[in-house]
């Protein structure tokens, strides 16, 4: 029950088309138990002897006005039901629209942390396929079970007074069935939730496969992949095996149910006309109320097993939607101050690990002035990245504090956090859409000529207008594709058209040519003006340009200076620039 309360509320803001549904679903109950009646009076002024029953129509006229009202009733039923089913998928898609909504918007707020904690294909699989629970259970789980339920009141009353000894014999049926359903809905339940979770390791590996195939390619590993796909692959088939046995037994205990009943029925039916006691229309028209008491019986058994793999992948939706958000945000945030060419940045004993491995920092005490350029450099795995990811709050410190101008972080909206910080990634990512819609996410609404000019600003004019359809070229997956180093003067365009206080890169430079970086570090100099930078970079030219450098390893600081102080002191810093000649 705390699971339908649960997957009500993502529907109750349709509380009208709610209504209208149950009302519809009056009317075709109402229509249902009408709809044998014409042919029980046919039979019985066609039959010998059938006149003994009272007729539902007193007066009515011959056989071709029964079947009028017979079809009336059927093609009534059939209109009234198709309205029915097209308000409760209407409902349902708009139910699940916002499940899916709520979903996007939980990733969206995702930690690093927790990211690179999950399995990205397990999510994805949740967010498409696990999200359909809520149609169902809506849809065929509550509604199918409110609808059922009130047709089998309607039917039983009606069938109490056609003839007692039938309806009891058609009610015997109902203990077994309920036992049936709470005997075997365990086990359907407990087997769905093992098949979605095996099916969404095997896309969490399809996905990887995608993801990393030049790799694959490269060290001709398609074999071996292969056969982790195929192990993977074997326990979803194992997982949605053993789950539809159950439901095939299920299935088979529950019509070997219906076909005692109907066998008792028609045994006790036949000795009831020939007693006199029913009428051969009367005892048609039982019959047909017993495939209509049937049928919301079969709905209700179907109910159980759609339930319990509806179920499974609603809790597995609702799992990822009642975690606490990592980076809490303050009922009252605090306020910046206004910027000042930059912001002062404090990073104060800061020490994090990921799970309970190795901390990737340890009591990192660092101060960068306002407008000040620091490079952080060191071996692989020393923190780097992760103590650039804390500025924007992509992840919080387990201990210490992280400022901006004295102002703690967690007193401060992380969407402020982040509208003070333009980030240049390494990757250099391009999304689906033209150049101008990538540009446009440094500052949504940006003019044409206000891209003009941060393109420009960041090198990037002159080969944006060389494409075939210069700032309306579609760029990204499936469309014109750029080099990395035009990818990357893309991605400072971007950050020039931000203007943000705190400028932020991670190797900007590491991955271009000579003359790619060469064009980058030129729209770099002008981008470090007026801003708090700080940036992961190796290549001494980039290094060039920065005031101070910190050297981390094993995610403590070890030195700290200007380049020219750190080359003279002959540590770490001065190894790795005669390393590189």
């Amino acid at each position: 029950m705390k699971l339908f309360h649960a997957v009500y509320r993502w529907f109750r803001g349709d509380w009208l088309r709610i209504l209208l549904a149950l009302g519809l679903a009056v009317v075709a109950t109402g229509l249902g138990l009408l709809k044998p009646w014409p042919l029980a009076v046919i039979v019985d002024r066609l039959g010998s002897g059938g006149a003994t029953g009272r007729s539902v129509f007193p007066g009515a006229g011959g056989v071709p006005l029964m079947i009028g009202l017979l079809f009336g009733a059927y093609l009534s039923h059939a209109v009234v039901n198709a309205l029915l089913n097209l308000v409760l998928i209407e409902i349902g898609l708009r139910g699940l629209r916002r499940v899916r909504a709520a979903v996007f918007d939980w990733l969206l707020g995702l930690s690093l942390r927790r990211l690179w904690g999950s399995e990205a294909g397990d999510i994805l699989y949740r967010a498409t396929w696990d999200t359909y629970s809520f149609q169902t259970l809506f849809h065929q789980g509550a509604f199918t079970f409110l609808m059922a339920a009130g047709s089998l009141g309607a039917m039983t009353v009606v069938m109490w007074r056609m003839n007692l000894t039938l309806t009891l014999v058609a009610l015997a049926t109902v203990p077994p069935l309920l036992w049936a359903m709470k005997w075997f809905g365990r086990g359907m339940a407990v087997r769905a939730t093992a098949a979605q979770a095996a099916d969404s390791r095997l896309a969490s590996r399809l996905q990887q496969a995608v993801a990393n195939l030049p790799i694959l390619q490269s060290y001709t590993a398609e074999p071996e992949e292969a056969a982790r796909f195929e192990v993977e692959s074997g326990s979803a088939y194992e997982a949605r095996r053993r789950q539809h046995r159950h439901e095939l037994a299920y299935l088979a205990v529950v019509g070997g149910i219906f076909a005692l009943g109907t066998a008792g029925i028609v045994g006790f039916g036949a000795r009831e006309v020939e007693a006199g006691r029913i009428t051969l229309g009367g005892f048609l028209v039982f019959l047909a109320y017993l495939a209509q008491f049937y049928d919301p019986l079969n709905q209700l058994s179907n109910v159980g097993s759609t339930v319990s793999q509806a179920r499974a992948g609603a809790g597995r939706v609702l799992e990822l939607l009642e975690r606490p958000p990592e980076l809490s945000t303050p009922q009252r945030p605090a306020t910046l101050p206004p910027s000042r060419g930059g912001r002062a940045v404090t990073f104060e004993d800061v020490t994090f690990a990921y799970g309970t491995g190795h901390p990737a920092l340890i009591d990192v005490r660092l101060e960068l002035a306002v407008g000040e350029t620091v490079a952080l450099v060191g071996p692989s795995g020393a923190g780097k990245s992760t103590l650039l990811q804390m500025v924007p709050r992509f992840i919080d410190p387990d201990r210490g504090t992280v400022r901006f101008d004295g102002v703690d972080l967690r007193n401060l909206d992380p969407r402020g956090v982040r509208a003070e910080v333009a980030l240049v990634p390494q990757e250099s990512p391009l999304l689906a859409g033209t150049v101008a819609d990538n540009l446009r996410f440094g500052r949504v609404g940006a003019t044409g000529k206000e891209l003009e000019v941060a393109a420009r600003m960041a090198q990037a004019h002159e080969f944006i207008e060389r494409l075939p359809q210069g700032y309306a070229t579609v760029v990204g997956d499936g469309a014109v594709r750029l080099s990395v180093g035009e990818r990357q003067r893309l991605n400072l365009a971007r950050a020039f058209l931000k203007d943000a206080p705190i400028l932020l890169l991670d190797e900007p430079t590491s991955a271009l040519d000579a003359e790619s970086e060469a064009l980058v570090l030129t729209a770099l100099s002008e981008l470090f003006r007026g801003r708090t930078t700080l940036m992961v970079a190796h290549r001494l030219r980039t290094l060039e340009r920065v005031d101070r450098v910190v050297v981390l390893n094993g995610g403590r600081i070890v030195e700290v200076g200007s380049p020219a102080q750190l080359l003279r002191s002959g540590g770490w810093f001065a190894r790795m620039r005669e390393s590189q000649g």
